[in-house]
C-alpha cells in the first residue's frame, strides 16, 4: 500500500514510518522541511512530501495517489503552546486535522488512522486540547472513509525528548524531581507497539472505531519515573522531590509569557492532572491481536545500558 504519514519526523510517527516501511508499504512522510535530518530513517526507503497541516494548500501533492493515511502530526514543544506562530491545539490538532480529512476525502483514500489520546476515555479537568482531539476524531470518524482512532497512552523510547533526558540524568544524579505529587495514573507504552498498533490499524481496514493503545501496567507517574530511572540506573537509591503545584503553575505563568513560551499552566495541567488510565474500551489485544510488552521489558530495552561484551547478536 502507498502510505502517507503526517508528522512523520515525530516520535510516533518516524517510528511508524520505519514500521510500514519493513512491512512492504510504500511510505511517503509530510514534513514542513523539503528534506529533514531524520536519522531513523536515514536507511529506510521512505519519501518526503513538503507540506504544511495548518496549510490546505499545500497537501494535495502529497495525498494524491495514497491508499491510507496516517495522521500523528503534533505541534512543536508539545504540550506548550506557542499561539504567536500557530502552535497551538486547535490549529494543529483540529484545524489541521480538518483539513487533512478534506484532502484524504479528496484524493480518494480509502483508509484512515488518527492517532489521538487515552485522556478522551476519562473524565478530566477541561483543556484546549482534549477540545482540539475530540473535534478531530469526530472529523476523522464522520469523513465518510473507513477509519480507526488510536487512542495512546504515554509513550517512551530511547529517542523521546522526555523520559530519555530523565534516564540520562539519572545514570549521575541521585535526584529525582516529580512534578506536582506524581499520582496522576498512566498505562506507559513503548513506541514500537505504537509503530506496531499503526501498521495493523493501516492494514486492516475492517477495524473502524476507537481502539486504546495502552502498556499492561497501569501506575502513577511517580512510579513511573522511578522505573524509568531504575531501569537507566538499576544500582542507585533516589531521593525523590516534589515540585508543589502551585510553584509549577506559577512557573507556567511566568514561561507562557515569554516571546517563545517553554511552560504555561495549561501544560501543567496536562502533565499533572490527566487521568490517561486504560480501564475502559477496546485495547491491541482485542483489535489487531496482540499484547503490547510489559512495562520493565519495555524500559530496559528502551534506557538499560549494555555492559562491555554484552552486546546482543
Amino acid at each position: 500500500m502507498r502510505v502517507l504519514i503526517t508528522g512523520g519526523t515525530g516520535l510516533i510517527g518516524r517510528h511508524a514510518a520505519r514500521a510500514l516501511a519493513a512491512r512492504g508499504h510504500a511510505v511517503r512522510v509530510l514534513s514542513r522541511r523539503a528534506a529533514p535530518h531524520v536519522p531513523l530513517l536515514r536507511d529506510a526507503p521512505v519519501a518526503y512530501h513538503q507540506g504544511d497541516v495548518r496549510l490546505p494548500d499545500s497537501l494535495p501533492a502529497a495525498f494524491e495517489g495514497c491508499d491510507a493515511v496516517v495522521l500523528s502530526h503534533q505541534f512543536q514543544n508539545f504540550p506548550v503552546e506557542n499561539p504567536r506562530r500557530a502552535e497551538t491545539f486547535d490549529a494543529v490538532d483540529r484545524l489541521g486535522t480538518l483539513h487533512c480529512v478534506r484532502a484524504t476525502q479528496a484524493a480518494g483514500v480509502r483508509r484512515l488512522v488518527y492517532v489521538s489520546g487515552i485522556a478522551l476515555n476519562n473524565p478530566n479537568p477541561p483543556h484546549p486540547g482534549i477540545r482540539a482531539k475530540l473535534a478531530a476524531e469526530r472529523a476523522v470518524l464522520e469523513s465518510g472513509i473507513p477509519s480507526v482512532a488510536l487512542r495512546v497512552n504515554v509513550v517512551y523510547a530511547s529517542d523521546d525528548k522526555y523520559f530519555s533526558r530523565l534516564a540520562r540524568a539519572a545514570r549521575w544524579s541521585p535526584l529525582l524531581p516529580i512534578l506536582g505529587r506524581g499520582q496522576a495514573r498512566c498505562a506507559p507504552v513503548h513506541v514500537d507497539d505504537v509503530a506496531r498498533a499503526i501498521a495493523l490499524a493501516v492494514e486492516r481496514p475492517e477495524v473502524t472505531g476507537l481502539v486504546n493503545v495502552c502498556g499492561p501496567d497501569e501506575v502513577t507517574w511517580r512510579a513511573f519515573m522511578l522505573a524509568v530511572a531504575q531501569a537507566a540506573a538499576p544500582r542507585r537509591r533516589w531521593i525523590v522531590l516534589p515540585i508543589p503545584q502551585p510553584l509549577l503553575m506559577l512557573a507556567g505563568a511566568i514561561g507562557e509569557r515569554l516571546p517563545t513560551p517553554l511552560f504555561s499552566r495549561d501544560a501543567v495541567t496536562f502533565i499533572t492532572q490527566f487521568d490517561q488510565s486504560c480501564r475502559t474500551g477496546r485495547g491491541c489485544e482485542e483489535a489487531f491481536g496482540f499484547r503490547p510488552q510489559p512495562l520493565a521489558v519495555g524500559l530496559r530495552a528502551a534506557f538499560q545500558r549494555q555492559s562491555p561484551g554484552s552486546a546482543s547478536t
